[in-house]
């Protein structure tokens, strides 16, 4: 078997590494003005979403990311009622968020509107969110909109793509910062920091100088398997200068939701925040 011919999509990792997917054809191709964006259909992911080349949603596994992004923070906020997004212009986020009746607002706030067209064609199921009342779209630069606001939101979820191109703004230490102007006093942001395995010297920065902002014991870093991820190791880190999600257990989420969950649940939430010591040295 050869992963040369044409039947094989492979994203390569600084030359040291790679993922490929044979696919039966390709959807969507387009270089927007901001990246391009590739669509393919594929036997054993599904369909996949590629930017810049680099593996984004697969509809085998985003499951994973999206729940892991949303519930574990909106199991702990007490009565969240506002929320952004920077990024995640595929809009499954959004799709996890409509399940909660309790939010009044939820604003999509993304640099590149062909993401958000492309996928609400071919992901319908992934976008369907966008349909609530509730939804906003906002297409804009992320940083930029953050900076407008103060004591806002009740959660931020920065879902954004690695730091290259459009996506460095999302990395600076300024960005952090007007994220914590613009939460509520009882808010949190819940941000995606790269994979510790394959991309350490990024996530141990984005961790570091999030607790520059939010102090050491307001900043904690998760962990989820993702498959098409690079590593498959993937973290996210929770920030907040009230909520500490390791002690307390989280509120029954399932009751409250409008859908059902495929990945996350309590034990998942505890044991996400459990760790491994080479994770805990690096910090």
């Amino acid at each position: 078997m050869s992963l040369n011919d044409n039947s094989w999509f492979t994203e390569a990792y600084n030359d040291f590494t790679a993922f490929s997917v044979r696919y039966s054809r390709k959807l969507y191709d387009e270089t927007s003005d901001f990246q391009r964006i590739e669509i393919f259909e594929t036997d054993a992911m599904g369909r996949v979403l590629i930017l810049n080349g680099c593996f984004m949603v697969t509809e085998k596994d985003t499951f994973i990311y999206h729940e892991m992004l949303v519930h574990p923070a909106m199991a702990l906020l007490e009565t969240p009622r506002r929320v952004v997004i920077i990024g995640g212009g595929d809009a499954g986020a959004v799709t996890e968020l409509v399940k909660y009746s309790e939010l009044e607002s939820i604003t999509l706030c993304e640099i590149d509107p062909r993401v958000v067209s492309s996928c609400r064609e071919y992901f319908p199921a992934l976008s369907s969110g966008l349909d609530d009342p509730r939804v906003q779209v906002l297409y804009e630069d992320g940083a930029a909109f953050i900076s407008r606001f103060q004591e806002e939101f009740d959660l931020v979820l920065v879902d954004s793509t690695d730091p290259v191109g459009p996506g460095v703004a999302l990395y600076e230490m300024s960005f952090y910062q007007n994220i914590k102007k613009s939460l509520k006093k009882n808010g949190a942001a819940v941000l995606q920091t790269e994979s510790p395995l394959f991309m350490a010297d990024v996530f141990e920065n984005s961790v570091k100088n999030l607790r520059s902002v939010f102090g050491n014991a307001g900043a904690t870093p998760y962990l989820a398997v993702i498959p098409s991820y690079p590593g498959g190791m993937w973290s996210f880190t929770m920030c907040s200068e009230t909520v500490d999600p390791t002690k307390g257990a989280p509120r029954n989420i399932s009751g409250n939701l409008r859908g059902d969950l495929r990945y996350y649940n309590g034990e998942v939430h505890r044991a996400a925040f459990a760790l491994p010591e080479f994770v805990r040295r690096m910090l």
